[in-house]
């Protein structure tokens, strides 16, 4: 088992910051949108004169990939695993409350969602277990443990979503999430954390659809 000063020299092979809200330009226009009340870290828009009724349908555009400058290099196959797991987390959240529309043609009553992927943090395992299994050991002894996995995944996106038909925004989202204690399987798991985020998003858009202005 590591000694707490091993554990120690893990530290700074955790790489990669933390992520944070965004602003690669991919939703064009950012002055509209603010922190709430309810979501003191993200940037959210919600149109006054949406309502929510009135939108029975979505259609999802397919997942940009917009990393911030200094994002982590990806792979072809990373990235369209990322975009697929964004995909999902959209379609699952928002087929709670409307239908996913068969086509993207403009037509009243349908959402258009547009969604960037624009940072990512990778976790890696064989940094994050030796650092789990040794705090647990050192408590088990009855000695202070208290070092978190170093190296967490997460991600940051951009989301909007236009009426189909005119064009215009109706809600809007940047947010983000790093790994957490309480989601132990996405450090020992490439983007585990990352598709936490991603899941996080998705309920954060829903969210604001489904609320009333």
């Amino acid at each position: 088992m590591l000694p707490r000063r091993g554990l120690l020299a893990l530290l700074p092979l955790g790489g990669c910051a933390g992520q944070g809200v965004t602003r690669t330009g991919f939703l064009g226009d950012y002055e509209a949108l603010a922190p709430t009340a309810a979501n003191t870290r993200d940037l959210i828009f919600v149109d006054p004169a949406y309502r929510p009724g009135e939108y029975t349908h979505f259609v999802l555009d397919p997942i940009v990939w917009r990393p911030i400058e200094g994002a982590p290099a990806r792979g072809d196959s990373e990235i369209a695993e990322l975009r697929d797991a964004l995909r999902r987390s959209l379609a699952t959240a928002l087929g709670r409350s409307r239908m996913a529309a068969d086509e993207a043609a403009p037509a009243p009553g349908v959402l258009r969602i547009r969604a960037a992927i624009t940072n990512t943090r990778r976790a890696n395992w064989w940094i994050n277990v030796p650092v789990q299994a040794a705090g647990i050991g050192l408590a088990v002894m009855g000695m202070p443990g208290g070092i978190p996995p170093p190296n967490p995944g997460g991600a940051s996106v951009e989301i909007e979503a236009v009426d189909a038909a005119s064009g215009s925004r109706l809600v809007a989202v940047v947010t983000y999430a790093n790994g957490v204690p309480w989601a132990p399987t996405g450090y020992v798991t490439r983007f585990g954390h990352a598709r936490r985020a991603f899941d996080l998003a998705a309920d954060l858009l829903q969210a604001q659809l489904s609320r009333q202005v």
